[in-house]
């Protein structure tokens, strides 16, 4: 336990905190930071992690595809929860969304490279972003926008043309290209992206500090409390049970390993994605409620990561 606090959560903190500081301290920008993120480390990271992989093309998919469907099912068991409940669609909405979408980015993405080091734990963590960040400027739209009516059409067509998707075209391309090889790679493409990559961690923790820091709030324990059960508990236990069906059935379009499967039932122990936030800020919503489920299950998830790393860790 205290070695799994030590090297793999504190880290974690350490940079949050640090981003924290630089918000409160420095009045720093979220807007450019956030812009950093989405439009140069995560394409970088995405083309270099991708491009110098070593994983086969049917693991590759069968991540996008689980992603796909663990994100799907957790909707529908989210919306049978709500109308169970009689949950009132606006504060449903956010509920949902923080459960179904989690930060695979600047948490998980750390996470996984430090507790499975030398495991291509970056590769797969691409991958995720990738889906998770579809699904979320689309789907997420969707149930964002059922808080009130509006036009998702621009939406989804703006958030198809962010970079994340060139940059896994051309990731593949080079992939195939080289065979995986980094040294076959244009020094002038290579490096760039290498150092950009190298960035995303420290700079996406910093990034979730300074946006912690600028919107704590005390919660409605209510709601809060379903979303930090469901999103840090149920969430990764829900991935579980649907790796083994799939095992079990035998699908084709998924095939992963054991060291990939854990990696993807702890990815999604991680808290509410930040993008909950931002989705309620842009198309109506209760955003206070959205707030606080990112801030207190980011906060509250140092405990519950440290009981999932010695799950994993023990099977």
């Amino acid at each position: 336990m205290a070695d799994v606090l030590l090297n793999i959560i504190a880290p974690i903190v350490l940079l949050a905190a640090l981003g924290a500081l630089m918000r409160v301290k420095f009045a720093i920008d979220l807007a450019t930071l956030s812009k950093l993120n989405i439009y140069l480390f995560i394409p970088a990271f995405v083309f270099y992690a991708v491009a110098t992989s070593q994983l086969a093309g049917p693991q590759m998919l069968g991540v996008v595809v689980i992603c796909t469907l663990q994100v799907l099912t957790l909707w529908a068991i989210m919306e049978l929860i709500g109308r169970w409940l009689r949950v009132r669609r606006d504060v449903l909405s956010v509920v949902t969304l923080s459960v179904v979408f989690y930060n695979c980015g600047n948490y998980g993405l750390p996470l996984a490279m430090l507790a499975f080091p030398g495991q291509d734990a970056a590769a797969v963590q691409a991958f995720v972003i990738l889906a998770i960040n579809l699904l979320i400027f689309t789907l997420g739209m969707v149930i964002a926008s059922s808080a009130r009516q509006g036009s998702l059409g621009p939406s989804v067509v703006a958030a198809l043309r962010l970079p994340i998707i060139p940059a896994l075209v051309a990731a593949l391309a080079a992939r195939w290209w080289t065979g995986g090889d980094a040294a076959l790679l244009p020094t002038v493409i290579r490096e760039p992206a290498r150092y950009l990559a190298a960035g995303l961690v420290p700079i996406a923790l910093i990034t979730l500090g300074a946006q912690l820091a600028s919107n704590p709030r005390w919660p409605r324990w209510k709601p809060v409390s379903l979303v930090l059960v469901l999103r840090l508990i149920a969430a990764p236990i829900h991935t579980a049970i649907l790796l083994w069906v799939l095992h079990r059935t035998g699908w084709t379009p998924v095939q992963v390993t054991p060291d990939v499967a854990r990696m993807l039932i702890l990815t999604t122990a991680t808290p509410a994605a930040v993008n909950v936030l931002l989705l309620t800020l842009e198309l109506g919503g209760d955003t206070d409620l959205a707030a606080q489920c990112v801030f207190w299950s980011t906060v509250l998830s140092c405990f519950t990561i440290a009981g999932w790393l010695m799950v994993i860790q023990a099977y």
